[in-house]
């Protein structure tokens, strides 16, 4: 701060000392609340995130009249601020001496603070002003179009840089109403501002943004007119923390968010803390999982708002019914009621409910819900009756694959694991080398080989030693057979050419009509191009075979199927 500001504001000092400028008479306030507001200028520095989540800590709001040059140097601390409920102010955009300045220069010094804010913060608000000095005149406040706010207690902290002489400056002149002006520039304003805070909640006051201050003391803050402090004989409430309710529904929770006559209510539904740009709620909404709701209240989102209220409702499901199967007929049982359909439209309230055994016909898809009170409705439990007679957790009739899975598990060829056949899973090289060890007729392995990663005790050692004898698969350079590793369309081909020994060579014309076709490593060629060659291998679409893409237990299906044929 330069000599000449120090001189105008130790007599600023003097004269509020004097009680020569207009301040209001300092009170308690008739309800007994005592509120002050905690003023930062001049920031903000590189003190101010810190001080930021001190002041979260304690669930304090102040205000900050910050200058534009520093704030366009951190845009961020000036979002994180407002977001956080303080207030943001004006203090011009490089401290000039208003008094000094022409009514154009005076604007202009505004104008581009205020687009610096807005820029800052992603909204377009209005800012009170604390002019630099405390320096006024008629024209002045005529010119500048916005509320000055002076300050009634003067911490002298940019004079003393001395952390105790802060504090003791809150804590003996404080009175309620009072508006304490401080600086964020320096290290020993914001711990000598911290301590004089926690003494002043100690004390029973009310900290509050000067936006507040004004408003629960029922000043309104007009336009061209000078605010050195709100003691009063009235004092409206504070800001409410906004009411979440919720009423369960047969889907989950209907909530519905209430606040103060007046303010809007912005909130989450993702346990993400509330900002400005958050939703702004319009009427109840619903939501069918567990949740964690957030919101606050506002009258001004520039330094009127509430603190952020909290609710998580956890929305249990109901158990998904169990159906089993035998004899052309179907039991359900689950807790509470069970709603089922036999023609592969999803259960809801409205269709048939379970009350005992249920006649199926091979080729129908069972399908329940369970609907317990207290509970969403669970997920619908599915079971397929199949054409051949098998059962399946997750297959469906209209599914492309349904026929030739039905095929290949009513030939033992491929089996469900408690009725899932997982048709998306990624077919390894043990499931395709136990597949043809079936097809073969599970023969005998005469050969002893070994790898270090395959036991005796593995369920598919014999078709494993087996398909190493024929030569299908073999070892890698480190020795292992890796029978976990999962199997590509080309390295399908290779292994099923060399399944047929006789079988005719191709020239590679038949892949051109693929545009990946370059891509297959050239070991495969030949085994790849008989195999599309044969209908064996089909491409993922009319222009891609996709080589090098994974086989799935849905398409192995198929696959083996047409490779029956041959």
């Amino acid at each position: 701060m330069t000599m000449k500001k120090r001189s105008i504001a130790l007599l600023l000092a003097l004269v509020l000392m004097l009680g020569i400028l207009p301040v209001q008479a300092e009170a308690e306030a008739a309800s007994g609340t005592k509120l002050a507001a905690i003023t930062f200028d001049d920031g903000p520095s590189k003190y101010t995130d810190g001080l930021l989540d001190e002041l979260s800590k304690r669930d304090v709001k102040v205000t900050f009249f910050m200058q534009g040059c520093n704030a366009e140097q951190y845009p961020s601390v000036v979002k994180k601020a407002y977001e956080a409920g303080h207030q943001i102010a004006s203090h011009t955009y490089n401290h000039p001496q208003l008094t000094k300045l022409s009514d154009k220069k005076i604007k202009n010094q505004l104008s581009t603070t205020d687009a610096i804010f807005n820029n800052a913060t992603g909204v377009d608000n209005s800012y009170m002003l604390r002019p630099p000095y405390g320096s006024t005149s008629d024209r002045v406040l005529s010119a500048i179009g916005k509320p000055a706010i002076i300050w009634s207690v003067d911490t002298l902290d940019w004079k003393s840089r001395n952390a105790d002489a802060v504090y003791q400056h809150i804590i003996n002149d404080t009175k309620d109403g009072s508006i304490v002006l401080l600086h964020d520039l320096y290290a020993t304003s914001v711990s000598g501002a911290l301590r004089g805070i926690d003494t002043l909640l100690e004390e029973g006051y009310e900290l509050v943004t000067v936006e507040e201050l004004l408003r629960r003391r029922g000043f309104d803050a007009v336009s061209g007119k000078k605010y050195f402090s709100a003691a009063g004989n009235i004092t409206l409430p504070g800001i409410s923390l906004p009411v979440i309710t919720s009423a369960e529904t047969e889907e989950g929770y209907l909530v519905s968010l209430s606040a103060d006559a007046g303010t809007r209510i912005y909130y989450t539904a993702d346990g993400t803390a509330p900002t400005s740009q958050s939703a702004l709620y319009s009427g109840p909404f619903q939501v069918q999982s567990a949740v964690t709701i957030k919101a606050f209240a506002a009258y001004d989102l520039n330094g009127g708002r509430s603190q952020i209220s909290e609710v998580t409702l956890d929305v249990p499901r109901a158990e998904m019914p169990d159906i089993s199967l035998a004899e052309d007929t179907a039991t359900l049982s689950a807790g509470g009621e069970i709603h089922y359909t036999l023609d592969g439209t999803v259960p809801t309230a409205d269709t048939a409910q379970y009350s005992g055994p249920v006649p199926v016909a091979a080729g129908t898809m069972i399908q329940a819900v369970a609907i317990q009170p207290g509970y969403r409705n669970s997920r619908v439990k599915s079971l397929l009756y199949s054409d051949l007679g098998n059962q399946f957790s997750d297959i469906n009739l209209a599914s492309w694959y349904y026929h030739d899975v039905d095929q290949v598990v009513s030939q033992g060829l491929m089996t469900t694991d408690h009725l899932a056949f997982s048709p998306d899973r990624n077919v390894t090289r043990r499931d395709l080398v136990t597949v043809l060890y079936r097809l073969a007729g599970r023969p005998e392995p005469h050969g002893t080989y070994s790898f270090p990663d395959v036991t005796s005790n593995d369920s598919a050692y014999n078709a494993l030693m087996w398909a190493a004898e024929q030569n299908l698969i073999s070892g890698f350079e480190d020795g292992a057979l890796r029978p976990n590793a999962p199997v590509t369309r080309e390295q399908l081909a290779v292994i099923l050419y060399r399944m047929c020994p006789n079988s005719p060579v191709f020239t590679p014309t038949a892949l051109r009509s693929f545009d990946d076709w370059e891509s297959i490593q050239s070991y495969a060629w030949t085994s790849v191009d008989w195999a599309v060659s044969t209908g064996i291998l089909r491409g993922i679409s009319d222009t891609q075979l996709s080589p090098d893409g994974t086989v799935t237990r849905a398409q192995l299906s198929s696959i083996v199927l047409r490779y029956q044929t041959l």
